[in-house]
Formats: structure tokens, C-alpha cells, sequence
């Protein structure tokens, strides 16, 4: 699941890159982010951490609920086959409904709607940024090229 998991990390900070601007926050290699640390999530923008994973688990509920804890506002990101999981985790530790869960598919959507005004032709201008910039951070974090996108014209 690693090119998953990198994929969904780098579309996540691609996405937000392009609904927010540039240089808002910091873009770290998929192993980084994943790495212990001090890091309250994957993106960390105002009081809102976001976390991104294929496979929630327990350690990303902790996590979570160690935002909570410093007051920060998390947000998982996931794969719509793992909503479930998410939630029933979350559910688990009492803190469904404190946790923002999103499944990737709608998360990037919506902007490609809204940075498209809604119209065809800016849905596939707002992907072909999206993937511009996607391809931008796997460049500048990353050693591996497999993880770029190739768009078919």
C-alpha cells in the first residue's frame, strides 16, 4: 500500500495547495509524515490538523485524539471502503463525533467543482492543476518517480 498511501498524501497536499495557495504549510516526504513525532498531522492549517491514511488504525485515532487534547481540530482523510473503519474506530474511543471524517473522493471533488465554477471545462482545468501540482511536490519531496501522474491528453 506505500504508492497508495504516498498518492493519497501528495493529492491531499495537492489539493489543498490549490484551493488555498502556496506556502501555507509545509510539504514533507510520504515517510515523514509518517514518522513519530511532534507533527500534529500530516497538514496542519490554522487549528486544523488533517491526517491521511489508506488504512486507519488505531494509532491514527490516537492521533487524533491527541489533538483534541491540545486543542486542534482533526480531519482524516481516507479511502471510501475505509469509512467504516474510521468511523467505528473512532466510535470506539467515543469520539465520532469530534472527528472530521472524509473519504478522498469527496474531499478533492468539491474543490474541483468550486475551483471549476462548475463547468466542464474548468473541472478539467482545476484536475489539471491539481495534477500539476501534485506532480510539482512528488518532485521536490520525493526520490521516487513512479509516483508521478501522467494525464492523457
Amino acid at each position: 500500500m506505500y504508492y497508495a498511501d504516498a498518492v493519497l498524501h501528495h493529492l491531499v497536499g495537492a489539493k489543498l495547495d490549490c484551493a488555498l495557495g502556496k506556502g501555507r504549510f509545509e510539504h514533507n516526504s510520504f515517510s515523514t509524515a509518517d514518522s513519530p513525532g511532534a507533527r500534529a498531522g500530516d497538514f496542519f492549517l490554522g487549528d486544523v490538523a488533517i491526517h491521511v491514511t489508506t488504512s486507519p488504525g488505531e494509532a491514527v485515532i490516537a492521533k487524533c485524539s491527541d489533538n483534541l487534547n491540545d486543542g486542534i481540530r482533526p480531519t482524516l482523510v481516507t479511502l471510501g471502503c475505509e469509512m467504516d473503519v474510521a468511523e467505528g474506530l473512532a466510535e470506539n474511543v467515543q469520539l465520532a463525533d469530534r472527528i472530521d471524517i472524509f473519504e478522498i473522493e469527496q474531499f478533492v471533488a468539491l474543490n474541483v467543482y468550486e475551483m471549476g465554477r462548475f463547468a466542464a471545462d474548468g473541472r478539467k482545468t482545476a484536475v489539471d492543476e491539481i495534477v500539476k501540482r501534485y506532480n510539482e511536490i512528488v518532485e521536490e519531496v520525493e526520490t521516487d518517480p513512479s509516483l508521478l501522474i501522467e494525464l492523457r491528453k
